[in-house]
């Protein structure tokens, strides 16, 4: 799903858009960085960009990546240097609305918007978002707010952001240059500002950033899934109605739950956990299982209904690797149990490699679950399991791949085993609190 924020500068676009992106599980791209990453290019190499020729030679010299530390916060790369905090002077402002003039440095960064909003579900703030970049946008909103008030915004996170500059920084010159900005952004020839016919246009001025994320959160459409195959939907069903009433399964998390491609990475207590995930999420989704259970009459049959696939124990990682990229690339979801094996004594294991392998692979996002109860109703030691019991699942917010693109393999893989681990402990620790004391 993809959800743009058009608007002038100053009317809370990034703020609203990093918020509402963190509410519906979504990734948040700063389309804005981008143009000043630009800017500070330009500026650094010593071209005035108000010299269109210039500034378009340069564009061949242009990189740009976002990296995503441990604890969550994007950095931004122009040319390798790190300019998320320089890239915010009002210097670099000013360059950059006149740079995003250019039709050679918008179908640039155009291109790379796209490729983003090919592979994630997102949120895209900028000025042309509904209008050129995204004209097919599940939902376009467009921010307004009045020109003092905007300047009065500008102000304070400027003297926030920089307080050695306090004493320098002028009310009456920040509302020109944001009158100058508006000024440049609505006439450019190239993807001027402007509403989208089919926009929620909203007044921030006398809004906090909580309710205008309120009003969209109203607007923003339900998440579409395909409809399951007969068959699919048959057992499912069934099976569901079988650990609701023997097991009383409740699910929790499903707004971070998605439509599409994904690797849904959860703990593995129990031979209990793949038709307890299965039944739990909101599509069909694939897993895989000894080839040996397929040869059990009744249910054989019925984990083939649920999308199970057969791995033989000669089977080679390779072709396990191979099905489950093909499952992938095909735009469905796959479960994993990264652990590897059942857990011998309800605690969570190590995480294997093959996970953050299929990730880099497939450059699809890991929707983190937990499943509690089914170790103590059927763990490794006993042949079956007991009739009665309670479980719980709970989804998290999905890890993308984009937080991991720029990395190398081994940082990539490292990271991606650490905060998927962080991500199960995070939603054991939350099952937890949420149990009555």
């Amino acid at each position: 799903m993809i959800i743009v924020i058009d608007g002038p500068a100053g009317t809370g676009k990034s703020t609203v858009a990093r918020h509402l992106a963190q509410k519906l599980g979504f990734i948040f791209f700063d389309t804005g960085a981008m143009y000043r990453s630009v800017a500070w290019m330009v500026i650094q190499a010593g071209v005035d960009p108000k010299n269109r020729e210039a500034v378009a030679q340069l564009l061949s010299e242009f990189t740009y990546e976002i990296k995503t530390e441990t604890h969550g916060e994007k950095r931004y790369f122009s040319c390798g240097t790190d300019v998320t905090e320089a890239i915010r002077v009002p210097m670099i402002s000013e360059a950059a609305s006149q740079v995003a003039m250019y039709p050679e440095v918008r179908q640039s960064l155009v291109r790379i918007q796209r490729e983003f909003g090919k592979k994630l579900s997102a949120v895209f703030e900028g000025r042309d978002m509904g209008t050129v970049v995204f004209p097919d946008a599940d939902l376009k909103i467009f921010l307004t707010a009045t020109p003092y008030e905007r300047a009065v915004r500008r102000l304070r996170e400027l003297q926030n952001k920089f307080p050695d500059m306090a004493d320098s920084l002028r009310f009456e010159q920040i509302l020109e240059e944001i009158q100058e900005r508006d000024k440049n952004d609505c006439t450019r020839p190239e993807s001027p500002l402007k509403k989208a016919v089919d926009a929620h246009c909203i007044d921030t001025s006398k809004l906090s950033a909580a309710e205008v994320i309120e009003k969209i959160l109203k607007l923003v459409p339900k998440k579409k899934y395909s409809p399951m195959k007969f068959s699919y939907w048959s057992v499912y069903w069934m099976t569901r109605s079988f650990f609701k009433l023997c097991f009383r399964l409740k699910v929790y998390g499903l707004e971070n739950f998605r439509p599409g491609c994904g690797i849904i990475a959860a703990n593995h207590a129990s031979n209990f956990d793949p038709p307890v995930l299965s039944v739990s999420c909101p599509e069909e989704v694939h897993f895989l299982a000894k080839d040996s259970l397929f040869h059990i009459p009744l249910l054989g049959r019925l984990i083939r209904c649920l999308n199970s696939h057969p791995v033989a124990r000669a089977a080679s990682d390779a072709s396990t690797f191979r099905d489950l990229l093909k499952i992938l690339q095909g735009g469905e979801k796959v479960i994993l149990f990264p652990e590897g094996k059942r857990t011998p004594d309800g605690n969570l294991q190590p995480l294997e490699r093959g996970l953050p392998f299929i990730m880099q692979k497939s450059q699809c996002p890991i929707f983190p679950a937990f499943i509690d109860g089914t170790f103590s109703i059927w763990p490794i030691q006993k042949k079956l399991p007991k009739l009665f019991g309670k479980i719980t699942v709970i989804f998290g917010s999905p890890i993308e791949w984009s937080d991991f693109a720029t990395l190398n393999k081994r940082e990539a893989e490292k990271l991606i085993l650490e905060r998927t681990k962080k991500a199960l402990e995070d939603l054991e620790k939350k099952l937890k609190n949420m149990r009555p004391r």
